[in-house]
C-alpha cells in the first residue's frame, strides 16, 4: 500500500492499523481533532470516514502502535 493511499471506512482504517474497529472508533475524536480522519458525503447525505495512509502511519508512530503495512 502506497503512502498516499486513501482508506475508506472504519474497517479499512482498522485493518491498516491492525486494530479492531471498536478500538479505532475509540480514538475517533483524537483522530478527527488531529486531522488524521475526515468525512466525505455520499449519496443521500450519508457520510463516510476516510483517512490517508501516511497520516495514520504518523499517528501510529506517535501512539507507539505498530502498523503492519
Amino acid at each position: 500500500m502506497a503512502g498516499n493511499d486513501l482508506l475508506v471506512g472504519w474497517k479499512q482504517i482498522a485493518d491498516f492499523l491492525s486494530l479492531s474497529e471498536r478500538s479505532i472508533r475509540g480514538y475517533r475524536n483524537q483522530l478527527l481533532e488531529g486531522g488524521r480522519i475526515f468525512y466525505r458525503r455520499r449519496r443521500m447525505g450519508k457520510k463516510i470516514v476516510c483517512a490517508w495512509a501516511d497520516d495514520l502511519r504518523q499517528w501510529a508512530k506517535q501512539k507507539h502502535t505498530r502498523v503492519t503495512r
